[in-house]
């Protein structure tokens, strides 16, 4: 097993939206690495855990392709959406450059990354140094894991096939299959034929679902429910109000809630950063019309919960879907 504080340094919060998805997205991992490990049902490891194990067990390369495969999936994820939206893999870097940045100002007043973690190359290439980031990739399952979601994005972006080199500081060079994932390496994620975008889609994006807080899509119940706070008007609809127009009662609502580690406040609050999530993205570029229509009281509280849920400005956030033309400094 490896070292278990940089293990559980791996899910140290980055903000509570940000949290809720990523914690989803580490046990639909680890549950499909408990059945290639074969794992009892009865041991209750941590999915964090499991990725130590797996990687143990069958190598960098296990946890590389599950992560890779896994990918993104659909949820509410800002940074997702920011990966997925980018024109190209250079303003992909650019943005997870600003992103990862103003996180670390936030988080630890900006001593814990580094913005050159991740670079896009003029051959393009792109070099991830997980070392740079935070305490999080200091496990090799970390680095693994990390190459394989970056993998999967820019993927997601071009129809090149991707080589994953690793580069050692020892000047040791290795191609995918015999990758050992050292954090103290560089990866490079590198096109084997220049990038042919795709056509975007027009469909609405699968990282703006709160599917993964609860299946309110298949069940009428929460669907409801995130219907009315979507589309209520000035105000906020209390608990109350909003179990009454659901037919039920305060106590009913909140236990059903629960049943999924969740408060009313809490739904409230992702609703509303998610509208205003919507109207940036959407091209919306004043902020105080964003929090008006979003149901803030005021941009400084929306720039608050910003802060809280995601470690993203949202006038940041504005600048990043606006600069889709720029380059990343190299």
């Amino acid at each position: 097993m490896g070292d278990r504080d940089s293990t559980q340094n791996v899910n140290q919060p980055m903000g509570e939206a940000y949290s809720a998805y990523w914690n989803k997205w580490l046990q639909k991992g680890a549950s499909i690495a408990r059945q290639k490990l074969a794992m009892p049902a009865a041991e209750l490891n941590s999915p964090l855990e499991v990725f130590d194990q797996l990687y143990e067990q069958a190598g960098g390369q296990a946890v590389f392709d599950l992560a890779r495969a896994n990918g993104q999936m659909p949820g509410f994820d800002v940074q997702s959406l920011l990966f997925s939206t980018a024109p190209d893999p250079a303003t992909l870097v650019q943005r997870w450059q600003k992103v990862a940045q103003a996180q670390a100002n936030i988080r630890f007043g900006g001593c814990s990354s580094l913005p050159d973690f991740v670079q896009y190359l003029p051959e393009g290439d792109i070099v991830l140094s997980p070392s740079r980031i935070r305490p999080a990739n200091l496990s090799k399952f970390g680095t693994a894991m990390l190459t394989g979601v970056a993998a999967h994005a820019i993927g997601q972006l071009t129809n090149a096939e991707l080589e994953v080199w690793e580069c050692s500081k020892a000047g040791r060079t290795q191609k995918a299959n015999t990758l050992d994932f050292d954090p103290t390496s560089d990866i490079i994620l590198r096109p084997s034929i220049t990038p042919d975008m795709r056509n975007k889609k027009t469909s609405p994006s699968p990282y703006l679902h709160l599917n993964h807080l609860f299946d309110h899509q298949s069940h009428p119940y929460f669907r409801r429910m995130i219907e009315l706070l979507e589309h209520q008007g000035e105000g906020h609809l209390n608990i109350e109000e909003c179990a009454h127009a659901l037919g039920t009662s305060v106590r009913t609502l909140s236990r059903r809630l629960k049943m999924h580690n969740l408060s009313y406040g809490q739904v409230t609050r992702f609703v509303r950063l998610r509208k205003a999530v919507r109207l940036i993205h959407s091209g919306q570029v004043h902020m105080e019309d964003v929090a008006f229509h979003a149901n803030y009281a005021d941009r400084h509280h929306m720039a608050r919960d910003f802060r809280q849920m995601i470690q993203i400005p949202p006038a940041l956030l504005r600048d990043l879907f606006a600069d889709s033309t720029a380059k990343p400094r190299m």
